[in-house]
């Protein structure tokens, strides 16, 4: 791990952006905003104490698809699956939720991308975008920045 740690970081050539740090009397210091959006630092970082230096890395968020999968191995595993059967039935539910996912976004995208069309009772369907976009040329509409004023 410690030469993981350190690949890249021994050499400042190879950084990015310098800057100086105050630290305050509390010992504290603030991340550049620059440095902070860059690296998409959220809620949380990692601190590693090497032998001359301090890196912190930022803390990866796992994906609504790492916890559904999470949640997918755990009720597969509290059902009572074992062996074979377990890694079976969780690559069939995995399969299945891919299958949902995508099916989802199809939707979603012919819903965003579909023109405007009637209903039965000949009202216009909303999408979403028609109060930002004019349909032609697909710049903000003048009127809508007006109604939204």
């Amino acid at each position: 791990m410690r030469t993981e740690i350190q690949k890249g970081f021994g050499d400042p050539g190879n950084a990015r952006e310098y800057r100086d740090i105050k630290i305050t009397t509390k010992r504290q210091l603030t991340i550049p905003k620059a440095f902070f959006d860059y690296l998409g630092i959220e809620e949380t970082v990692h601190a590693y104490l090497l032998d001359d230096a301090i890196l912190i890395k930022p803390a990866q968020k796992r994906s609504v698809q790492e916890v559904d999968i999470e949640k997918i191995i755990r009720n597969v595993l509290n059902e009572g699956y074992s062996g074979d059967a377990l890694a079976e039935e969780i690559a069939c539910r995995i399969k299945q939720y891919n299958e949902l996912v995508d099916r989802r976004i199809g939707e979603f995208l012919n819903d965003m991308t579909s023109d405007a069309v009637p209903d039965d009772q000949g009202e216009v369907e909303f999408n979403g975008l028609d109060i930002f976009f004019d349909e032609e040329d697909g710049k903000t509409s003048e009127t809508n920045q007006e109604k939204g004023s």
